[in-house]
């Protein structure tokens, strides 16, 4: 049989650990609370991307143009989903994905030029 001591000991613990775990919680709660502030401060500038992006058309928007090395079909990016082109620019300056043109290209630009450069791309709309 436990004693009171014992019982009251394993009660105290069991309430500091759901303390922890209700702080751990509401500290949460709180720091998601500007989450969609900054998701909304990291959407990108369409116009600003036009100047930023426009020489991306010189291959990405010419109806079926290969390039000569690594011999690969350039696909039209006009209209594609912003979020699929921020992910792809950012894996091209990673170097995570694989083309060494782009990832020459990608490394130049910053998280702020890729989102405006996403932004302007994906507004225009397949073409």
């Amino acid at each position: 049989m436990k004693s009171k001591f014992q019982t009251t000991s394993v009660a105290s613990k069991v309430s500091a650990k759901t303390s922890g775990l209700l702080r751990a919680g509401i500290l949460g709660l709180a720091v998601s609370a500007f989450l969609p502030v900054s998701q909304a401060s990291a959407a990108g500038d369409a116009a600003a991307g036009a100047s930023k992006g426009h020489t991306c058309l010189g291959c990405h928007g010419v109806q079926h143009y290969v390039n000569t090395y690594p011999t690969y079909h350039v696909p039209l990016i006009a209209g594609q989903h912003e979020a699929y082109l921020v992910a792809a620019l950012q894996a091209y300056r990673a170097q995570t994905r694989a083309h060494p043109t782009m990832q020459a290209n990608a490394a130049l630009l910053s998280d702020e030029d890729i989102a405006d450069i996403a932004a302007w791309l994906s507004a225009m709309g397949a073409k």
